[in-house]
């Protein structure tokens, strides 16, 4: 038996977000380990349902204050918006961490945990960090999205990919680099000279948590990467509302209807719902924090929040942002998608459902999004989609005892932690 690890969590994002780091968090605690998290308050109930200690990062309002904002939810500045909530963020993990009592085996990040990953530097600790999507690794042979009305740059000459990372890059480090690097400083840490290789890519261990038949492995990926799949979803463990469940049970599986758990703008995505379901026909389940502005016809039924491993085998399609964490839970429930995205790495991650034909990306509005959701669930067309989603659904495995075993052997990686990425553990 191993010995009792105290890990550290650190997630950086919305619900999408935190859970793939709450599943190793209790294959972890099923072990015997101690899993603890630094969370900003709003999250904390997920944490606290499972019976694990975490420590607040910010305040309620710190975290409103970027999710209320229309802008994160916007093509082009979504992102920067994001990076910016990171950044003013700093301070505050240093705080929570200096609470936890600062003594872990080993910390575990998401990709944007960068002041995890430099706390743990900093106090010599394994540090083992998570991509949830392939838009945080580059490649010329399997050039992610990066934006809306970016894909052309995939079938560019490699001249103009390495000028548009450039580009990006400058971005980054102008931005980025400096607030970080003045945190990285105040904890006796040196300087980075890049954020997408040295920030984004540093760590003791690094893990992807999608499959290759998502995203297949590049020999220009970061060295000493593991690909894993995505996290194991258990079915039906949960009860559905009262109200939920008699309206499922009085008609059609309907089509689920989400953009994102974090999301607080949907009146126009509600009323896109509202008049795609009557031009297509049949039923919509709404999920999202804000109730319709509107009276609801029989056809639908809204509820804030459900979790999707409960209700998506009951459902015939799904209708999305793009986010990595609905997808991948729709791919397990094999059902097909649409994708309407909006920013960050939703663009690539409809790219990369397309090319699995299961499912389809269309604008949002009424007329694309209509013939799109009709196009998947015409008679003739909906057998394909949904027996190509459910034989990918069937090789999704997990793998949990593979890295959950990897986690604990990077918990007793001899120090001190800095090869980052390239250390021989990093590699097997």
């Amino acid at each position: 038996m191993h010995r009792r690890l105290r890990v550290l969590f650190v997630p950086f994002g919305s619900e999408g977000d935190i859970n793939p780091l709450l599943w190793l968090a209790g294959l972890l605690a099923e072990r015997g380990h101690r899993a603890e998290f630094l969370i900003t308050p709003h999250y904390g109930h997920l944490i606290s349902r499972r019976g694990m200690p975490w420590h607040a990062v910010g305040t309620e309002e710190d975290f409103l204050s970027i999710a209320n904002d229309p802008a994160v939810w916007k093509p082009g500045i979504g992102t920067w918006r994001v990076a910016q909530a990171m950044r003013k963020s700093l301070l505050a993990y240093r705080k929570a961490f200096r609470a936890a009592g600062g003594r872990f085996d080993l910390v575990v990040t998401s990709s944007f945990g960068i002041a995890g990953a430099a706390l743990a530097e900093a106090r010599g600790i394994p540090h083992l960090m998570l991509h949830l999507q392939p838009v945080c690794l580059r490649s010329r042979d399997d050039l992610p999205v990066m934006a809306k009305g970016a894909a052309w740059l995939c079938e560019a000459p490699g001249l103009v990919q390495n000028a548009a990372f450039l580009c990006v890059d400058a971005v980054l480090n102008r931005t980025l680099l400096p607030p970080l690097n003045n945190f990285r400083k105040s904890l006796g840490l040196g300087p980075l000279r890049d954020f997408y290789r040295d920030a984004l890519h540093r760590a003791t261990g690094i893990g992807l948590l999608f499959p290759p038949w998502f995203a297949k492995p590049q020999p220009d990926w970061p060295k000493g990467v593991r690909q894993f799949d995505f996290p194991s979803v258990r079915f039906g463990d949960n009860p559905l509302p009262p109200g939920l469940l008699t309206w499922l049970q009085s008609g059609e599986s309907p089509v689920l209807w989400t953009h994102g758990s974090a999301n607080v703008h949907l009146a126009e995505s509600q009323e896109l719902a509202c008049g795609v379901t009557e031009a297509v026909g049949g039923r919509a389940l709404l999920v999202g924090k804000i109730p319709p502005g509107f009276a609801l016809p029989p056809s639908m039924f809204h509820c804030a929040h459900v979790p999707f491993e409960d209700v998506l085998p009951r459902c015939r399609a799904i209708v999305h942002h793009g986010g990595i964490g609905t997808m991948s839970k729709a791919f397990a429930a094999g059902i097909p998608q649409l994708v309407l995205p909006l920013a960050h790495d939703q663009h690539d991650n409809a790219a990369r459902l397309r090319r699995l034909r299961c499912g389809l990306e269309a604008r949002a509005t009424k007329p694309a999004a209509a013939a799109a959701l009709q196009n998947i669930l015409e008679s003739e067309k909906f057998p394909a989609y949904t027996a190509r989603c459910r034989a990918l659904s069937s090789d999704n495995p997990g793998r949990g005892k593979e890295i959950a075993d990897w986690a604990e052997a990077l918990a007793d990686a001899p120090g001190p932690h800095g090869n980052f990425g390239n250390s021989s553990l990093a590699a097997q």
